[in-house]
């Protein structure tokens, strides 16, 4: 029996196990043949996928999730990584923030934005994964961010100053809430906040950024 790849189920959706010596080129058409062969049992359900096994670069991450894809009905909507924390900060933010959006006109947009890239929409945008440096999101509404942002972020684009942006790590090279700019200090503060966190403009429409909490989300009009 061929166990280069397995695939389990999780409460998070379900994770591949890798072969750790085979050629990546040979991996990926292991991984094209388990999920064609697994492609009736699986169905077509949205989920999420982690990797084990096996250190993956991020590319080689894209390219498997696109294989997935292609030999599946399965609709990925992110990956897990192994870090327990951090999907578990990924789980409480999709459950406590993205309930609060309009679902039926935000945008979502599954992958990493990479430099050069640009996310748009009138009503609010859901990334699930990164935002790279040269990478932008522009949006009337509010954006969340189920990842890095490390890009820059405009929300409320149209002069909405109830508008905010939640990453689950915000270092962005630029934020924009309405007319208000807060940009990357040229020397980071060495003290990082853990966890999810909240840009939005206080009473004295001054972009603040703190640690997300259902507090903060209490005061903000959400749109």
């Amino acid at each position: 029996m061929d166990n280069s790849v397995v695939i389990k189920g999780s409460k998070n959706g379900i994770t591949v196990v890798l072969d750790n010596e085979l050629d990546f080129k040979e991996l990926k058409s292991k991984v094209a043949i388990k999920f064609k062969d697994s492609r009736k049992f699986l169905g077509d359900a949205k989920t999420a996928v982690s990797f084990d096994g096996r250190t993956l670069t991020e590319e080689e991450e894209e390219e498997l999730i696109e294989v997935i894809r292609a030999y599946s009905k399965l609709d990925v909507i992110c990956v897990l990584n192994k870090d327990e924390g951090r999907n578990k900060k990924f789980e409480q933010a999709v459950d406590s923030t993205i309930s609060e959006m309009n679902l039926t006109t935000a945008r979502f947009y599954k992958g990493n934005l990479r430099s050069g890239q640009c996310v748009e929409n009138d009503a609010g945008v859901i990334i699930l994964g990164d935002v790279n440096p040269g990478a932008s999101i522009i949006t009337n509404g509010n954006i969340i961010v189920l990842g890095a942002l490390k890009g820059m972020a405009y929300a409320g684009a149209g002069g909405n100053k109830n508008s905010f942006v939640i990453a689950l790590e915000m270092n962005p090279m630029q934020i924009r809430i309405a007319d208000m700019i807060a940009r990357a200090p040229d020397k980071p503060s060495r003290k990082k906040i853990k966890g999810p966190q909240i840009a939005y403009l206080d009473a004295n429409n001054n972009i603040c950024i703190s640690e997300y909490s259902k507090d903060v989300i209490n005061i903000l009009t959400i749109n």
